[in-house]
């Protein structure tokens, strides 16, 4: 028996002796430390009784490198504040830099710690990519020499096409490529990354590297051709961190940019910051007629539309979107698409429900695909309630089960927007007293609404988790969630001009069904309702209804029949 050990592969035929069972390898991976090692190594060897979390940071920013954790320990000893020193750990930190240094970048050859310095602006790469970047053209070789020689090189695929640094490795790369070259030259080795990248259609990656580059004109562009499509699928804190890096004179000169912008911030159901930069625009339109552009004027006069339905001013919205449709180039659908969906929900809100209905229905039918994905996923949404409101709760159930079908057939269900879904599902779920279920869907409903950052998904998801576990008996659950609900209305002042459930309405409603008339009746006079005989708004029906509710457990018969009596009149007018 021979017994090696070797931080690079001997040239014996070892490919040979494994499939002969000749060989044992011990590797990298072999030798990495584990949670549990790790934790045995810094409290049980070392005696630092350091926190689970700090282990697992620890061993997540090492990878496991056993040199890197005994650098980290003897770095630890006698300090303070560990829990600090933990979290600030990295490649620059005088230990592990000046091992990496000393042990393994002072002894590659010149033309090997280039290629190691100026590919450390990559997050992953390839031969291609390399080749690219560096001016190679045996990038290929070099990583296979590069992987025998255990040189922090970690393979991301079984096929050894896709690569990266182990992290602190890449951190010491980074902080040598800074002092080893000059600024323009790392700016050129991201204009080449930004290029391949988008020769290869990665485009979010070249516009990480053209914002690296500091080449903004390029960045502009490409963040133009993705903007609407992350606008689509809910990745708006991406966009806005993008548009934010760029100057602001960019953004002036590309009326595009600021709606993007616009479009971005009131996604969030961040109202006033959409404003500004929606006139911005405006401005920018009147002064330099050459900037009005059929597809800019269509955008306009959509953010418009959507920004005046906040203020109530529906049949201004409808105006408005008309408007948008006239200018937005066919080919736009996408747009187009969300122009239409405002229009339904500005109907919807009026009591108009066949136009509504029928906008809806078009929506859903034209958009089956993955850019248009959030539309159709929000119209569906839109059409249970329509469904729902006029008492149609097997139909909704239908159209919910379609929905769910269109996101396995597409392999969704990842996506934010497939929130609205799953909390629309999940309360007709109870309506059927399947709780469990309902349960289950408004959860995940939830999940997905705070990975996407959309506070609509969160609100409806609360309101009906609050009726879900009133249902159940569980009262104070059903008061955290309908609690939760009112925090966000509030932290994201959401208007009223969105076909959400009412967390305020809701929130009487649960304390009639407990007996609390007390607090039920000081909300009657909080928000402005009254007995009187006056045709009740459509957007105040739900209101209405719930005071009816109060009435009759106040043995107030005459009044609730005259509340419902209008009720009745309203809705046979719609």
């Amino acid at each position: 028996r021979l017994i090696i050990t070797t931080r690079i592969d001997p040239p014996l035929p070892l490919a040979r002796w494994r499939v002969r069972a000749r060989v044992a390898e011990v590797r990298a991976d072999d030798l990495r430390f584990d949670a549990t090692e790790t934790a045995t190594f810094f409290n049980g060897v070392m005696g630092l009784q350091l926190t689970p979390d700090d282990i697992a940071r620890l061993e997540a920013r090492t990878e496991g490198w056993i040199a890197g954790l005994q650098l980290a320990a003897l770095s630890m000893q006698g300090r303070a504040d560990v829990s600090g020193f933990i979290q600030s750990f990295s490649g620059s930190h005088r230990h592990v830099f000046s091992y990496l240094i000393e042990e393994v970048l002072n002894q590659r050859p010149a033309g090997t710690l280039d290629f190691l310095l100026q590919t450390a602006i990559l997050e992953r790469f390839n031969a291609d990519l390399c080749n690219m970047v560096t001016g190679r053209s045996d990038s290929q070789a070099l990583l296979v020499k590069l992987e025998q020689a255990n040189l922090f090189l970690i393979p991301l695929d079984d096929e050894r096409r896709w690569y990266r640094y182990h992290h602190l490795f890449a951190e010491v790369l980074h902080q040598r490529l800074q002092r080893s070259f000059p600024a323009t030259v790392v700016a050129d080795l991201h204009l080449r990354a930004s290029t391949w990248y988008e020769q290869t259609e990665s485009i979010d990656e070249a516009i990480h590297h053209a914002l690296a580059a500091q080449v903004f004109d390029r960045a502009a562009t490409l963040v133009e051709q993705v903007a609407s499509a992350m606008i689509q699928h809910s990745e708006l804190a991406r966009l806005l961190s993008w548009l934010e890096i760029l100057p602001a004179d960019e953004i002036r000169i590309r009326p595009l940019l600021g709606l993007y912008f616009a479009w971005g911030f009131f996604a969030r159901g961040q109202v006033g910051p959409a404003i500004v930069h929606l006139e911005a625009v405006e401005a920018l339109l009147e002064a330099d007629e050459t900037k009005q552009t059929p597809e800019v004027r269509g955008h306009a006069a959509a953010m418009r539309a959507y920004v005046v339905k906040e203020t109530g001013d529906l049949a201004a919205t409808i105006i408005l979107s008309r408007q948008a449709l006239t200018h937005l180039p066919e080919q736009d659908s996408l747009l187009r698409a969300m122009v239409n969906l405002n229009l339904a929900i500005a109907h919807y809100l009026q009591g108009e429900f066949e136009p509504s209905s029928n906008l809806l229905t078009q929506t859903i039918a034209t958009g089956q695909s993955t850019q248009r994905m959030a539309n159709t996923l929000s119209a569906i949404y839109l059409n249970t309630q329509l469904l729902r409101g006029r008492g149609n709760l097997q139909q909704a159930l239908q159209l919910c089960q379609q929905g769910l079908a269109l996101v396995a057939r597409h392999g969704w269900h990842d996506f934010p927007a497939v929130g609205f879904l799953y909390v629309a599902f999940g309360d007709l779920l109870r309506e059927r007293n399947d709780l469990s279920m309902a349960r289950e869907y408004l959860e995940k409903g939830i999940t997905l609404g705070q990975a996407g950052g959309h506070p609509h998904i969160l609100i409806i998801g609360h309101v009906w988790l609050a009726w879900l576990r009133q249902t159940e008996g569980n009262v104070t659950g059903g008061q955290e969630a309908i609690q939760t609900a009112l925090q966000l209305v509030q932290q994201y002042q959401v208007s009223r001009f969105w076909p959400l459930p009412s967390a305020a309405c809701t929130t009487a409603r649960l304390w009639i069904t407990q007996g609390n008339q007390i607090a039920a009746n000081h909300w009657v006079q909080t928000s402005g309702l009254n007995d009187v005989q006056t045709l009740i708004p459509y957007l105040d029906e739900a209101a209405y209804l719930t005071l009816a509710r109060l009435r009759i457990v106040e043995d107030s018969l005459e009044i609730a029949e005259s509340l419902l009596l209008r009720l009745h009149q309203t809705a046979a007018a719609a």
